[in-house]
């Protein structure tokens, strides 16, 4: 059976394997388009926010889902714009362009919701409760660091993850025809 753990140091290869596997057809077929994606929304919380972040572990001890969590997003905005999107920018000059604009919606939210959230499960682990187990497990790290609020961003075509999102307590923020932001205050 899995179990939720802290993200280890160093598991940087899974996270971005997972986000690869859970961004569609042309991620897992295309090595580029994946490499591409898992750079843009995985590689930063591995690398600099392992301790905020957990994963789905199975019975070897491999991460299956994660759910990845920057407190504090100035700090992501000008770590993930000075190291990840120059690196973004090499694999796709044009894709690198939207990297750097992706921390933008955060900083509209920030003050009452400075941190921010991405998570994602591998199929064959989906519908089993890990999602639930994984909000409820940052919540709590968020609640023992003080941290006043957490975000996210979905397709807002994506009417399963918002459904969930709302059953956990969080509100529409931003509504657009691309992305919904939602948030939940910690209390």
């Amino acid at each position: 059976m899995a179990e939720i753990r802290k993200l280890r140091k160093g598991e940087i290869y899974p996270v971005e394997y997972i986000c690869r596997m859970t961004a569609g057809n042309l991620s897992k077929k295309e090595p580029i388009v994946g490499n591409r994606i898992a750079k843009m929304y995985s590689t930063y919380y591995a690398r600099e926010c392992y301790d905020t972040c957990f994963v789905v572990a199975d019975d070897e001890d491999k991460p299956v889902g994660y759910i990845l969590c920057e407190p504090d997003c100035k700090r992501y905005r000008k770590l993930y714009r000075k190291i990840d999107v120059p690196a973004i920018k090499e694999i796709d000059f044009s894709c690198g362009v939207e990297a750097w604009f992706f921390p933008v919606p955060y900083m509209f939210f920030g003050k009452k919701y400075p941190a921010h959230l991405h998570i994602d499960i591998l199929e064959e682990y989906q519908n089993q409760g890990y999602g639930s187990k994984l909000m409820k497990a940052l919540l709590e790290e968020l609640k023992s660091r003080g941290v006043p609020g957490v975000m996210l961003m979905a397709n807002s075509e994506n009417e399963g993850a918002i459904r969930f999102y709302k059953r956990l307590g969080f509100k529409t923020l931003l509504k657009t025809k691309g992305p919904i932001i939602m948030g939940i205050e910690i209390k």
